[in-house]
């Protein structure tokens, strides 16, 4: 079908939807109350460093963008003039629908907020890569963890020997994880 010289497909099909900088969540739940749409904006969770410590963060999984599901002849209009929408991405002059396979298995990783943890602390025992920095690649073993301070002891082998140094756990990589552990 065309509408305007742009092409897409007739029926309904999941589609990628840009909204406005950090207004995800709210023109999904928009779409969603007022158009009774389906819509998918999977969040992603992670710790960074702030002057206060360490903080938790939840943003776009996909910053600026969340899914929708949708007839593109039937509900173009009513999507691309939601409330902090800010347009239907156009790929070679055309509305690609995704396929529901892709957002199933995006689905798969998350919990029931449609959030995935970005990473779960390190812990004693672990095996870890230095990220950053000179040693860059070295696989480490986590010895010590030091939450107050944001850092790590590890193990790294150095000419034969076996030497203690201590990381900043943001120059380590961290463990993925599937599921977000419920806080209580």
């Amino acid at each position: 079908m065309a509408d305007d010289g742009v092409h897409f497909e007739a029926g309904e099909y999941w589609y990628a939807v840009r909204s406005k900088p950090k207004k995800e969540r709210m023109a999904a739940a928009s779409l969603a109350s007022m158009h009774g749409l389906d819509v998918f904006c999977p969040q992603i969770r992670f710790r960074r460093k702030t002057r206060r410590g360490p903080v938790w963060f939840q943003e776009a999984m996909f910053p600026g963008y969340f899914f929708a599901r949708f007839d593109m002849a039937e509900m173009k209009r009513a999507v691309a003039y939601g409330v902090g929408v800010m347009t239907i991405p156009l790929f070679n002059n055309r509305y690609v629908p995704i396929p529901d396979a892709v957002i199933e298995s995006i689905k798969q990783e998350l919990d029931e907020g449609d959030v995935v943890d970005g990473g779960i602390p390190l812990e004693v025992g672990d095996e870890t890569t230095i990220l950053e920095g000179s040693m860059r690649g070295l696989k480490v073993k986590v010895i010590k963890v030091m939450d107050a301070e944001d850092r790590v002891a590890v193990l790294l082998e150095m000419l034969g020997t076996l030497v203690e140094a201590e990381f900043p756990t943001d120059a380590l990589e961290h463990k993925p994880k599937h599921r977000v552990a419920k806080e209580e």
